[in-house]
């Protein structure tokens, strides 16, 4: 019953919102987005046209004269069927675009994180009868991994491969040679979809290799060689070697710089990395999303599961090792967006942890009510931006008490097929009822004063947070007023309000860039 309604509500939700944003340019979506409606409608890789068709952004790789996108190509085979539908019921307009958004996300995010959710319920819910719905539910319900699956990124299905190979190697009995195959095709697929996810990947098969033996390792090799091959014919044909990544050829100037340091972009890890992914109020894991921070206590307990113990050191060293070396990427932030979403491809692996520890907490009264007033939180701090603008920028902290009410105040939702007036009830009444589950899973309905103990925590915490005041600086107000005016489409006054602090030619140009930008985005 419980699982019926995790998956209800997320699945509501996935059809409900569109959010295709006509004013914003959605870098990393759209370069998907063209690459597939090039396929579709040209038979070529390279999105030139489409950027002089549909609107330029920054994720763009350029060789030889061409331009691609600057992304692992990973998720193309998933956007596909999206881009032929769209072309079908819309060639050749801007609503092509939309479709493909859209549907692609469907395919390629929404169907991931669903088929997530139920890989973490099938392995977590009856070896953890009270532990595994809880960290089932909070997962799908109060994590950014819920943002992510309304969004065309690659994050959602690369959690779904991790966890499906993870699940695979170690659950049960050593995989046959034809399932280990399997497992290194999903292990490869994987990191073509995000070339960072190689590491926990690696990791992953390193583990594996004594229980696997040499057939099955073998199995694994020839199965992930297929992505493989296939990722090294895409490099030659976009940028001339097998072996060179659509990274290394960033058109976009400040991208350039950056993966000319260290190893594309990421140096040596740094204690200022590790406390922007984990404690950062605008990006930290724990700030987003507390429940995670059981994992550590989860891979402290002494279990015998998985029942390889190679399997279990994988299970919490893996999200560590890609923790650990994002913590050495400059842009560990990840640019606007809801939460750290360079970790969510580990983000399954971290709640089998979560469900282990949860399992002992929630004995004691106290046990679940933290649990409770974690799992609430983190719900607190998803739904309000899914609802409203799901891009917040990374120097705004805690986006959804300092920027989503305000958005939403001024009438600003997410895109949905359904009429504006009922977008931000439903959503919201959606949220109630993942925050009703949560305490369901956590909260024992005997005892009248635990929940009514965690909504007091849990409201005291909000007010609390609340007293956070917005940034000062002249870079937030003017990203939230090119939010309101242009990206969310609210209409004209934020930009102008901004006057008075324009008090440098600088500033006054910057505003006035951005006036002229919105005004002819919407003439």
């Amino acid at each position: 019953m419980w699982l019926a309604a995790v998956v209800g509500i997320v699945i509501a939700v996935q059809l409900v919102v569109a959010n295709v944003w006509p004013g914003f340019d959605s870098p990393n979506e759209r370069a998907r987005a063209y690459q597939a409606i090039a396929v579709v409608t040209r038979g070529s890789l390279e999105i030139g046209p489409e950027l002089t068709r549909l609107g330029g952004m920054e994720d763009v790789a350029s060789f030889a004269g061409r331009r691609f996108p600057n992304k692992a190509p990973g998720l193309l085979p998933l956007v596909l069927p999206g881009a032929f539908v769209a072309h079908a019921l819309a060639h050749g307009t801007q609503a092509e675009l939309a479709w493909t958004l859209v549907l692609g996300r469907w395919l390629a995010a929404s169907l991931p994180f669903v088929l997530t959710v139920l890989l973490l319920a099938r392995a977590t819910a009856t070896r953890f009868p009270r532990g595994g719905p809880f960290a089932v539910a909070a997962y799908a319900l109060a994590t950014p991994a819920l943002a992510a699956s309304l969004l065309l990124f690659a994050h959602a299905l690369t959690a779904c491969l991790l966890l499906a190979a993870f699940l695979m190697l170690f659950e049960g009995a050593p995989p046959r040679p034809g399932a280990a195959a399997l497992t290194g095709f999903l292990l490869a697929w994987a990191a073509t979809c995000e070339y960072t996810v190689a590491l926990p990947a690696v990791v992953l098969i390193l583990a594996a290799v004594r229980r696997l033996g040499v057939r099955g390792s073998v199995a694994l090799g020839l199965g992930g060689a297929i992505p493989t091959a296939l990722l090294g014919a895409y490099n030659a044909a976009c940028f001339g070697s097998p072996l060179s990544l659509s990274t290394g050829h960033e058109a976009y100037g400040r991208f350039a710089a950056l993966v000319r340091h260290g190893f594309f972009g990421i140096s040596l890890p740094s204690a200022a990395g590790l406390a922007e992914l984990l404690l950062s109020p605008a990006r930290g894991l724990f700030i987003w999303a507390p429940i995670a921070a059981f994992a550590v206590a989860g891979a402290l307990v002494r279990s015998k599961w998985p029942s390889d113990a190679a399997g279990r050191c994988a299970l919490w060293i893996a999200p560590l090792a890609l923790l650990v070396a994002m913590s050495g990427y400059p842009n560990a932030h990840g640019g606007w967006f809801p939460g750290p979403r360079y970790l969510l491809p580990v983000l399954p692996l971290v709640f089998l942890l979560v469900a282990r520890w949860a399992e002992v907490l929630l004995v004691e009264a106290w046990g679940r009510m933290l649990a409770g007033i974690g799992a609430l939180w983190g719900c607190a701090m998803v739904w309000p931006c899914v609802a409203s603008f799901p891009f917040p920028p990374e120097d705004i902290p805690l986006p959804a008490l300092k920027l989503a009410p305000g958005l939403i105040a001024g009438g600003i939702h997410v895109p949905s097929w359904l009429p504006g007036a009922l977008v931000v009830p439903v959503l919201g009444v959606a949220g109630l009822a993942a925050a009703g589950v949560l305490l369901w899973v956590s909260v024992t309905a005997r005892h009248w004063y635990e929940p009514a103990l965690v909504a007091t925590w849990l409201a005291v915490a909000i007010a609390v947070a609340g007293q956070t005041k917005f940034p000062g600086t002249w870079q937030a107000a003017l990203e939230r007023a090119v939010i309101h005016d242009l990206y969310a489409g609210g209409g004209r006054g934020a930009l102008e309000a901004l006057a008075p602090r324009a008090d440098s030619p600088l500033r006054r140009m910057q505003l006035q860039t951005w006036i002229e930008r919105r005004d002819g985005a919407f003439r």
